[in-house]
């Protein structure tokens, strides 16, 4: 719902005061005829509303914090003056709203306005911009199941080949590497390709993060796979600077959360178990490294109880900011042996909303969701997931207007699937009747099929551009095509 805002009293009549020769009239106007607030990089424009003195305040959930201590812009009548001064940071949550006193020139008259706040009603949907094809976009093949594709900046993405595209698909440059070992990329222990990230991702302000694998040393003196990871924070253009390692093994389906300039998560997989382990480092204040070289985060190490199968022993966990106790989603590259059968089943997504505290003491609620892909030809164990019927896929959390959602990334010969659904307050099917299906209210983009994939390995990557209310995903059919979409906020 749109704020609304509470004006008290109008200019007090006041008997006139005698102005004296030489001073002429002063002023009795004592108006404020509009208000805007200043939230972050967003503004809130006000409705006045004249005949009560109220200021209306419209406000989505991502504006609520930064209205704890915002600025503002009033205009008032000419030689007028207002108090409290709205350019000074004001908490305007505080119950019953702030008044502002506009005194007339003279002194004398007066009117006081209240601005409070109360929450906008919107819509949000999914739209899809544009689809292209790798030769369109002139991108190389990537040799690895990880996630190929990331944003460089809140306009810009990046591919694991280097390339660097504008919103709309056009090439506008090559990645700076300055610095960086000689990339290469592994699959079951060997070199598959070089001159290529290992994997991709990027931070929530669209600061790309990327593994970067080479052949070196290691301590003991064997030669093998090292990672590093980067992350571009002064631009894609600008050389990168190191995050984390080098270590002496292959790091895998990274995946990052929060503002790598300040607190964020840095989490992947190293090697293949079951039950899977994860490595999630939480990082506070934009250090990287310790004096002794070390990196400078607490370690957890997750063990995820779902046995990743189908021979690509995929799984891969997403945070939902950089709070790690914010709550995490798991997608598992799902085995039909885990259902008593045998070959692929699907990609499953669990999600653990009370975060890794809670998760590591063993006390953490695990939701699976569901999918929208129709398989009749399989059985019910098999089918109940509904997210394709090949287990490799990928998932990115995030927030958009203060909710948490997920882009599931699934497949299925020969085709690709996403589907971008609730990953808190799921409606799920009341199995004793059938007059009303709510899981149609789970998913902002019902699962969508991109077709003539040539390797069924699907990933996605996402950024909220505060200027527009707009979520812009990427998503990448490796190595057949690349769709945008954009989720768009209409304010009711």
């Amino acid at each position: 719902m749109f704020a609304a805002v509470a004006a008290l009293a109008s200019c007090d009549e006041k008997p006139e005061t005698p102005n004296t020769p030489d001073e002429g009239p002063k002023s009795e106007e004592c108006r404020l005829s509009a208000f805007v607030v200043t939230v972050g990089t967003e503004t809130i424009e006000g409705f006045v509303d004249q005949t009560d003195k109220s200021v209306e305040l419209s406000y989505l959930p991502d504006h609520l914090a930064g209205l704890k201590a915002a600025t503002a812009v009033a205009t008032i009548s000419d030689k007028a003056t207002i108090t409290p001064d709205p350019t000074q940071a004001i908490d305007y949550t505080v119950e019953g709203g702030v008044e502002f006193t506009v005194t007339a020139e003279d002194g004398e008259h007066s009117a006081v306005y209240t601005v409070y706040i109360a929450a906008a009603e919107f819509s949000e949907k999914v739209v899809k911009v544009w689809e292209k094809t790798y030769g369109d976009l002139g991108l190389g093949a990537k040799p690895n199941f990880d996630c190929g594709i990331g944003f460089a900046a809140r306009d810009k993405f990046a591919y694991a080949d280097l390339r660097v595209f504008d919103l709309e698909g056009n090439y506008v440059g090559s990645l700076n590497t300055e610095g960086m070992p000689e990339l290469a990329v592994y699959g079951d222990g060997e070199i598959k390709a070089t001159g290529q990230l290992g994997a991709v991702t990027n931070d929530v302000n669209g600061v790309l993060v990327a593994i970067a694998t080479h052949e070196g040393t290691h301590v003991d003196g064997s030669v093998g796979c090292r990672t590093e990871v980067y992350a571009w924070k002064d631009g894609w253009d600008k050389a990168p600077t190191k995050i984390y390692g080098p270590v002496d093994y292959q790091c895998m389906y990274m995946s990052v959360a929060g503002d790598v300039t300040g607190d964020f998560v840095l989490n992947f997989r190293t090697g293949a178990g079951n039950p899977q382990m994860h490595h999630v480092l939480v990082y506070k204040g934009g250090k990287y490294f310790n004096e002794d070289g070390s990196a400078a985060c607490t370690w957890y190490g997750p063990m995820i109880q779902h046995p990743g199968n189908d021979g690509c022993w995929g799984q891969q966990l997403s945070f939902f900011s950089g709070d790690p106790e914010d709550g995490f989603v798991c997608w598992d590259s799902l085995a039909a042996a885990e259902y008593g059968d045998s070959g692929n089943a699907s990609a499953a997504f669990y999600v653990y909303p009370e975060g890794i505290t809670a998760f590591q003491n063993g006390t953490a609620t695990e939701i699976p969701l569901y999918g929208q892909v129709n398989w009749t030809n399989w059985d019910a164990q098999g089918n109940r997931f509904s997210y394709g019927n090949y287990s490799i896929g990928q998932v990115r959390a995030f927030k958009y207007n203060g909710k948490k959602y997920i882009i599931a990334c699934s497949s299925s010969w020969p085709c690709n699937w996403i589907t971008v659904q609730k990953a808190e307050d799921v409606a799920f099917d009341d199995e004793e009747t059938e007059d009303v299906d709510e899981s149609a209210s789970n998913y902002l983009l019902p699962t969508d099929m991109i077709e003539g994939a040539a390797s069924c390995a699907p990933c996605s990557a996402y950024v909220y551009d505060p200027a527009t209310l707009t979520g812009h995903i990427v998503y990448a059919a490796q190595s057949a095509k690349v769709v945008a979409y954009d989720i768009v906020t209409t304010i009711l």
